[in-house]
């Protein structure tokens, strides 16, 4: 085996367990990131298909030789778009205007099978004029294609992030640093075309520069797309179940019942109750004593000093027990069974995962993990 053909193998078997631990794996698989597992696959297929044709697997058996011919490229951009849709919850995701997309795909395996029931399989044989030419002029519409079409939707994913509505939402920075990476990709792999037609650069020179550069792209994307994005997707999930709704009453009570002293009744630590239990102030990990001595319209010394003389604790610790009572609420619940603890954590106010851990050990003498553990229903055989 060559240096170019180990570079490709290594390349798609990259992409191949990427792709499948995303589908497979309860941490990464979302309906989002499943879209991104499709497109990484499809990347993988490519550089298997080009591996085989380097080691001449499709002149050995030319019957299989319709996979290598067939366009999966024009699937790529359909996923990653599709991708982006679901990530910033854009309008189109849920359209069936979005099926369109897969026609080129499936214009290209209709040409393609065609050809290859006529060449390969021998399957018929028709003589006409200018069939060669026609022949060629097809292929060279199909490759002028799916370079278009690459570009087409690499440049609508980003209008569509310039847009107003998306700018400021939590994936869009990420997404335009995505569609970066792809058009610079689209662009290498023309560029290493055009060089191969005009100077002959070497086969062995383009792949080489296509499959690191495909290899580090992959990776990039698992790392910052799927587990950087994955606590953010895993936030916006758990407000859609809304812990407030479905805690039970033992577990409601638990939450807006905090521990006070014979001071309860002072007016302002009622207001910061009422703030507490009603607005769920503490699930901003942004909020600081100021903020809430603002809404008081009460100085922050004067708050720090009612908190300590009813809680008997420090400001910090005070919100931290409020996030501390909403995350074992979440927990002891089975809707939130299949989301890490760390993004409990977050959703319910806590600023890092150090934060969390250190706050929850304190108040419950566990860690989250130990706590979810000692927690689990065990069930009845």
């Amino acid at each position: 085996m060559n240096a170019v053909s180990s570079l490709l193998i290594i390349s798609a078997s990259q992409g191949v367990i990427f792709g499948l631990v995303i589908l497979i794996s309860p941490f990464f698989r979302s309906k989002t990131n499943n879209y991104l597992s499709y497109a990484i696959l499809i990347v993988s297929l490519l550089m298997l298909n080009v591996y085989l044709d380097d080691i001449a697997v499709f002149i050995k058996y030319p019957k299989v030789k319709v996979l290598y011919d067939i366009e999966w490229i024009f699937l790529f951009p359909v996923f990653f778009f599709i991708y982006f849709l679901k990530s910033i919850n854009h309008d189109l995701e849920k359209s069936k205007k979005l099926y369109w997309l897969y026609t080129p795909f499936m214009l290209s395996v209709i040409i393609n099978v065609v050809f290859n029931l006529e060449y390969a399989y021998k399957w018929y044989a028709y003589t006409w004029e200018h069939k060669g030419f026609v022949y060629k002029m097809i292929f060279d519409i199909q490759e002028l294609g799916y370079y278009s079409f690459n570009f087409i939707l690499v440049i609508w994913s980003y209008k569509i992030l310039k847009e107003k509505k998306y700018s400021t939402h939590p994936n869009t920075k990420w997404l335009k640093k995505l569609c970066v990476w792809i058009f610079l990709l689209i662009i290498s792999w023309i560029l290493i075309d055009i060089a191969d037609m005009i100077f002959n650069i070497g086969y062995e020179i383009g792949i080489s520069i296509i499959c690191t550069g495909t290899s580090v792209f992959v990776f990039w994307v698992v790392y910052y797309g799927v587990y950087t994005l994955k606590l953010t997707n895993d936030k916006n999930d758990i407000l859609l179940v809304n812990p407030t709704e479905i805690l039970d009453k033992r577990q409601q009570k638990e939450l807006t019942n905090p521990d006070t002293s014979f001071s309860e009744d002072n007016i302002y630590f009622q207001k910061l109750k009422n703030l507490l239990q009603k607005d769920c102030i503490y699930r901003d990990p942004n909020l600081s004593q100021e903020m809430i001595a603002k809404l008081l319209n009460i100085s922050s010394g004067y708050l720090s000093q009612i908190v300590n003389d009813i809680t008997k604790k420090n400001f910090t610790i005070y919100i931290n027990s409020y996030r501390v009572k909403e995350v074992k609420c979440m927990i002891l619940n089975t809707e939130f069974d299949k989301y890490s603890l760390l993004a409990i954590g977050l959703e319910a106010g806590f600023k890092s995962k150090t934060t969390f851990y250190t706050s929850f050990k304190k108040e419950t003498g566990l860690t989250p993990s130990q706590f979810r553990s000692k927690n689990k229903k065990v069930p009845n055989f």
